[in-house]
């Protein structure tokens, strides 16, 4: 799983390259992802990367990612909350990062 997950981050980063950066803007400081490893994810980073990809439903995330659809649940809750501007609908957002205007 390890290298599945290491192949995945790599393709997708390749991808989106900004994505991380991306995410951040979207977050107050304090909840910003440390991005000094940009070649990897980390699984709250997966899941975003998900949603980016358009798989929206826990129990896929979760099966993907071998957790519970609990943690998966915990991970957007908290980026929700995490939000710059809480009107902002961060899913909607992580949807568009990579979308040429």
């Amino acid at each position: 799983m390890k290298e599945l997950y290491n192949d995945f981050d790599k393709a997708f980063l390749s991808i989106y390259p900004g994505f991380v950066s991306a995410i951040n803007e979207l977050l107050l400081e304090e909840y910003r992802f440390d991005n000094k490893r940009e070649e990897l994810l980390n699984t709250e980073l997966r899941i975003f990367a998900l949603i980016r990809l358009g798989i929206s439903d826990s129990n896929k995330i979760a099966s993907f990612l071998r957790c519970s659809v609990q943690t998966v649940y915990n991970y957007r809750s908290k980026i929700k909350r995490a939000c710059i501007n809480e009107a902002t609908d961060i899913e909607d957002q992580i949807k568009k990062i990579g979308i040429m205007a």
